[in-house]
């Protein structure tokens, strides 16, 4: 039976606590096969991996491409850098054991690796980090919105963030992608056409806000954004 999006939240959720000594691997494997439906065996599995993530050590039991995806985006949120760095080393290992092992070539799973890997690698200046934003944006943008949109269903609404001279949020791209293609060139404020063109590549220029900001607790979602000309945007920060 296929582990569900619910499950595999629970089973990070209880692997976080049995890490944090807060409950005991024995108390949650019996929580997440009793409230959540998962044998005994995954419930046990997800655990030790959580630890092991953490710890930076191989561990053997895999789980799917997907619920590895969403562990490590809740470590990087919980334990930040440092966490994911060990996370990333730890799955790194599994991919060699498991390949090595099976036999067998761990793409999928690589693909998880890779990505994370380069949060891990993000330069330490704000100003770094806004390029690499604006450059992930773009890429969503040149993608499919098919694409895009099956990354938003799987995404975290509260975005991780590091620590540079000041902390920035990791804001998701294809929020600001699909934000976009929802305006269709029209500011979301006043109605009027975007006021001109970008001169890379020729679309509407308009600016994604939050309604509610990020650093008030909003989320990085599609329905707390709106396009808006450099005008309205100013206006909703700077106005009365």
């Amino acid at each position: 039976m296929k582990i569900t999006e619910n499950q595999i939240a629970a089973a990070c959720q209880i692997g976080k606590r049995v890490f944090s000594g807060e409950i005991k691997a024995s108390e949650g494997t019996l929580i997440l096969s009793t409230q959540y439906g998962l044998n005994k065996a995954s419930a046990s599995d997800f655990i030790n991996d959580y630890k092991y993530l953490l710890q930076g050590k191989v561990f053997h039991r895999a789980m799917s491409a997907r619920a590895m995806r969403y562990f490590m985006e809740r470590i990087l949120n919980d334990h930040g850098q440092e966490g994911l760095s060990n996370a990333v080393k730890a799955l790194r290992a599994h991919i060699e054991y498991w390949e090595n092992h099976y036999k067998t070539n761990a793409r999928s799973m690589r693909s998880v690796a890779d990505d994370f890997e380069e949060l891990c690698q993000i330069p330490k200046t704000t100003s770094d980090i806004e390029q690499a934003f604006a450059a992930a944006v773009d890429n969503s943008i040149r993608g499919t919105r098919h694409e895009r949109l099956q990354r938003l269903a799987k995404s975290i609404l509260k975005p991780a963030t590091i620590t540079v001279q000041s902390t920035v949020f990791i804001r998701n791209p294809d929020v600001v992608a699909e934000t976009l293609f929802r305006a269709s060139g029209k500011c979301e404020e006043c109605k009027t056409d975007a006021p001109f063109f970008r001169s890379k590549d020729g679309s509407p220029y308009l600016e994604v806000h939050h309604r509610i900001q990020l650093a008030h607790g909003g989320e990085d979602s599609v329905y707390n954004t709106v396009a808006l000309c450099p005008n309205c945007h100013r206006r909703l920060h700077y106005g009365t």
